[in-house]
């Protein structure tokens, strides 16, 4: 039987070669929805907000509840950009949290 010669691999060793992340350029990039997730290194992620905010719009079936809002005094057409705006704030958490290192 012969010895098994070679480098244990260890995941945070690629992590350690790759680019330092910019929080702050994650979340300029989430401009388009999902680019800054992509940026950050979490692309299913971006993904999913991609298809969470703009597919309602391509398809014509965003959540519009100007009607009740103007009964009740408040904007509730706000929803796709409030969403946009997470996502913006997430990407930027994401690119930060991926700049901390392993405990």
């Amino acid at each position: 039987m012969q010895p098994v010669v070679g480098e244990i691999l260890d995941g945070t060793k690629r992590f350690a070669r790759n680019r330092p992340v910019s929080p702050g350029r994650a979340a300029r990039l989430s401009i388009i929805p999902g680019l800054g997730h992509w940026y950050a290194g979490a692309p299913l992620k971006g993904a999913v907000f991609f298809a969470a905010i703009v597919g309602p719009i391509v398809l014509g079936t965003e959540l519009d509840l100007t009607v009740i809002g103007a009964a009740v005094g408040i904007p509730l057409d706000l929803g796709g950009l409030g969403l946009w705006a997470f996502c913006a704030y997430d990407a930027y958490r994401t690119a930060r949290n991926r700049m901390r290192p392993a405990a």
